[in-house]
């Protein structure tokens, strides 16, 4: 991701260092096809590999499941907010999804959104309240450059932005990383 300038070194080391925090995290972006199942597995791959990985569709039989294994780990949902395939979740299964996540594992998904306020807009659509949403520690925009039906566009990480707390407005974060663009190859004075 470095070496096609999707990242810069110091984001990738904080992206790095999200895997290894352990905790919860969401990739988002507005259009289909940005990245964002591919950075979530992106990350899920610097994952210690001790820690469990759950590919989790939602269901009550799952919850009752989880609930009683001593072995938390990441729940790995494909997406939150729209049904329309396996592991895309929506409703009561975002629900499920977070009392696991309020029962100490961590979220590892991505969803449809263009800035971190239509990421708790999405959430609370799906029933969840903004202290449960604060659980989510990072949040993890990407955006592609270009047409994203073509594979070959280049796709970057935008921002990576850590939830801090909840206030009166909702929950409150920190801008920890910023994607610019810079010139692929340094200028000759």
């Amino acid at each position: 991701m470095v070496a096609n300038g999707s990242v810069t070194d110091e984001g990738a080391d904080l992206l790095r260092r999200i895997a290894a925090s352990g905790e919860s995290f969401l990739v988002y972006a507005l259009p289909r096809n940005a990245g964002k199942s591919t950075l979530t597995n992106a990350i899920l791959a610097e994952v210690a590999a001790d820690v469990p990985r759950h590919e989790f569709l939602g269901t009550p039989e799952e919850v009752a499941e989880l609930s009683t294994d001593p072995h938390r780990g990441y729940l790995v949902v494909g997406e939150i907010g729209h049904r329309g395939r396996p592991g895309y979740l929506a409703g009561d299964e975002v629900e499920r999804t977070f009392e696991l996540v309020a029962a100490g594992y961590r979220l590892a998904s991505s969803l449809h959104a263009d800035s971190v306020e239509e990421v708790f807009e999405v959430l609370a659509r799906n029933g969840i309240p903004a202290d449960a949403a604060a659980g989510i520690r990072y949040l993890v925009k990407v955006r592609g450059l270009g047409n994203l039906d073509d594979p070959s566009t280049r796709r970057v990480v935008e921002h990576v932005n850590e939830v801090t707390g909840v206030g009166a407005d909702g929950p409150e974060y920190s801008l920890l990383y910023e994607w610019t663009s810079r010139p692929t190859s340094p200028s000759v004075p």
